[in-house]
């Protein structure tokens, strides 16, 4: 019942109000999970976003397999001119080949949190076949970043351990806790050596004792997969430092597998 004219219920009210905010109990619940791609292209987060994540593929030498023979002209083009090979590699459902390197970046919003765990989530129960179509390996070099990840594709449930020679789960152990405003910076390194993964990343997040998750958005549009090398493929090109890719006879990556895997 409202009165409008002592008021006194009214006061009652503000003051019950003030006394759950004081003793934590009467915030604004967490926002809804934010759907894929969230943060993908933001700057910094807006007043109600927990936090922002941004991942970028770390440029590197290595290779990208795709599950079928590039066939069109227009993606033959690309590669032999050294055009868009990115493009090509997303227009195909690519993956990158035997391991991808992923900078993520996390920024605090407006209030202060602490990040739990980073999830991988598998699109699929069972990891496929190695994509055995066209392999396209390119030149470059890369950094290394403030913290390392390091994850086991092939493993029935994948977790960042805390480098490639660890057997330590890293968030066991750690949590990054974010200032408002704050960046830090991760290196995200996934392996696969049999077959094909396509996954997701989820940020698990507590703020003023409520539990959130973000997806996290995958690097330029494109998405998380990854597959072990096949034998040998329809298709195999070599990149340049002109940036230019020729068409190889042998079928075979052995230039490109680890060293356990020698041809």
């Amino acid at each position: 019942m409202l009165w409008l004219g002592a008021g006194l219920p009214v006061i009652g009210a503000v003051l019950t109000a003030l006394a759950l905010e004081w003793i934590g109990l009467g915030g604004d619940p967490e926002p809804s999970p934010a759907p894929d791609g969230a943060g993908a292209t933001s700057a910094s987060p807006s007043a109600a976003a927990p936090l922002v994540v941004t991942a970028r593929q770390e440029d590197e030498a290595g290779c990208a397999a795709l599950p079928r023979r590039v066939s069109s002209p227009q993606d033959r083009a690309e590669l032999v001119s050294g055009g868009d090979v990115g493009a090509v590699i997303r227009r195909n459902q690519g993956a990158r080949a035997g391991e991808m390197n992923v900078s993520l970046t996390l920024e605090g919003g407006s209030k202060s949190l602490t990040v739990t765990s980073i999830g991988i989530e598998a699109k699929h129960p069972r990891a496929g076949e190695p994509y055995d179509g066209t392999l396209v390996c390119e030149p470059g070099a890369g950094g290394e970043s403030k913290i390392q990840l390091f994850a086991d594709m092939d493993s029935p449930e994948p977790v960042f351990l805390a480098g490639k020679d660890s057997e330590l789960r890293y968030f066991r152990d750690h949590v990054i806790t974010l200032a408002p405003g704050e960046q830090v910076n991760l290196s995200a390194t996934f392996r696969a050596e049999h077959g094909s993964h396509a996954f997701g990343l989820v940020v698990h997040y507590v703020r003023n004792g409520k539990e959130g998750i973000v997806p996290v958005p995958a690097p330029r549009g494109g998405r998380y997969a990854l597959t072990g090398y096949a034998e040998r493929y329809e298709a195999v090109y070599e990149g340049s430092p002109d940036g230019a890719y020729r068409l190889v006879e042998d079928p075979r990556p052995c230039s490109w597998l680890p060293a356990s895997q020698k041809c």
